[in-house]
């Protein structure tokens, strides 16, 4: 039995030990992917400014008279913030501030480059001066401090007071007329004198007789260790962060428009076979309610996610003008949801006769028509539940700046809904009257009846 314990004990200790070390390999490969893409995201954004820059010329920068920002914008399974502006003091000269998010890690990466105006090079007209990776702290905002520049003036400072030692030891060294002399002016070890011919050894001798060896075929990558994964556990690092024009609200704007479009197609269809085909077409329009009834769900579910997720990227924004472009972009396409909704809802009430109710009074008796009060009943219930929502959206979004048209189209969806509300409680008022009418007379038929 104690054998037997202490050989649980080492296959546990075992089984502990290995565990550790591929999770710490799994992290080891996790983030060095990590850091290579995030790397390529923040040179590729680097390589757009040069391009725009050459392009453009730098008389018509994109920075001219104010810091150039782009705000998460999305590359490579993860998104990066931008800001250039002029180098303060320096002609020609403009600082990159490149912030990238991939798999919850953010990193920052800086360039200081030199615009070089010569006519006769127009291939090398972009210089960089310096390259760093500061902290992610230190990423500027438009109106914010420069820390990373005041440091990098201060590294420039210090490389052009070295170059000037080593050019001197240049100079030096080329006027040196032997290897010896120039290893000292190098304070470096002055190797010995160097002619015995030392005997090979029997294991290199051994390898020149042997065949080279194949690479070995590398299985590809496991999800969890791409680049783009969350990381292997609880030893990932970093910050969450939620995009805002990159793969979140692209993908929300879309599905909500996608969404928003099917609810009116099939509440328009639906009354289409029930005009054209009266209760014939009832079995029809019955699966395009269904269809509409899931697009309306899938429309308020990406409404209230795009809201949640643009309050998120608004508060993160570099620039009182990125604020507002993002305010404007997710309340265009908040209003066009909504105005999807209303329209559906004002189409369910068009066929409904607000005037002399021909048809409510067409039923016969009272039971057809407690069937109908029925049904406007809860039609009137889910049209104020509809309205309670919709105002709910147009409250979290008042704030946002929009657009003179994408205002008043807010407030003629929720002038169009509450007019369909008021037509279907005028409707149920009609149905309760007429209901009672038609009971009164029935209760007046039976005691005639009655011997």
């Amino acid at each position: 039995m104690p054998l037997s314990l202490l050989a649980i004990i080492a296959v546990l200790g075992l089984v502990a030990t290995l565990g550790s070390l591929n999770q710490g390999v799994k992290t080891q490969i996790y983030r060095s992917n990590n850091n290579q893409l995030s790397f390529l995201i923040a040179y590729s954004a680097f390589s757009r400014v040069c391009a725009k820059t050459h392009s453009f010329s730098w008389a018509n920068r994109p920075f001219l008279t104010e810091p150039y920002t782009e705000t998460k914008v999305a590359l490579q399974g993860g998104h990066y913030d931008l800001l250039v502006e002029d180098t303060v003091g320096k002609d020609h000269q403009a600082d990159v501030y490149i912030r990238t998010h991939l798999a919850g890690i953010s990193r920052v990466y800086f360039w200081r480059i030199r615009f070089n105006e010569d006519l006769l090079d127009i291939s090398n007209s972009i210089i960089v001066e310096l390259y760093a990776t500061p902290d992610v702290i230190d990423y500027p905002t438009v109106n914010g401090s420069r820390t990373i520049a005041g440091k990098v003036d201060n590294i420039l400072v210090k490389r052009a007071a070295n170059q000037k030692k080593s050019n001197q030891m240049a100079v030096e060294l080329v006027q040196g007329n032997n290897i010896q002399s120039v290893v000292q002016k190098l304070n470096g070890r002055v190797p010995e004198d160097f002619q015995q011919n030392w005997p090979v050894s029997s294991v290199e001798e051994a390898m020149d007789n042997k065949n080279p060896v194949e690479p070995a075929d590398l299985a590809p990558p496991l999800v969890e260790e791409k680049p783009s994964a969350t990381g292997p556990g609880p030893t990932s690092a970093g910050n969450t962060y939620t995009s805002m024009t990159g793969n979140q609200i692209d993908e929300l704007s879309a599905k909500l428009i996608k969404a928003s479009d099917e609810l009116v197609d099939a509440t328009d269809k639906a009354w289409n076979e029930i005009d054209a085909n009266g209760i014939d077409g009832l079995d029809a329009a019955q699966d395009y309610w269904q269809k509409a009834a899931e697009a309306k769900s899938e429309t308020y579910s990406t409404l209230g996610s795009l809201v949640t997720e643009s309050k998120i990227g608004i508060g993160e924004a570099p620039s009182a003008e990125a604020q507002t472009a993002m305010e404007e972009m997710v309340s265009q396409t908040v209003v066009a949801g909504m105005s999807g909704i209303a329209e559906a809802i004002v189409r369910s009430f068009k066929s409904i006769d607000t005037d002399n109710h021909q048809y409510l009074n067409s039923l016969p008796d009272s039971t057809a028509v407690q069937g109908l009060l029925d049904d406007w009943k809860a039609a009137a219930e889910w049209t104020q539940q509809d309205l309670d929502k919709l105002t709910g959206l147009a409250s979290d979004i008042s704030g946002y700046s929009k657009a003179p048209e994408v205002a008043q189209a807010m407030a003629d969806a929720l002038t169009s809904v509450n007019a369909s509300l008021k037509i279907i409680n005028a409707a149920v008022a009609a149905a309760e009257a007429r209901l009672a009418e038609l009971l009164g007379q029935e209760a007046a038929a039976a005691d005639n009846t009655q011997p």
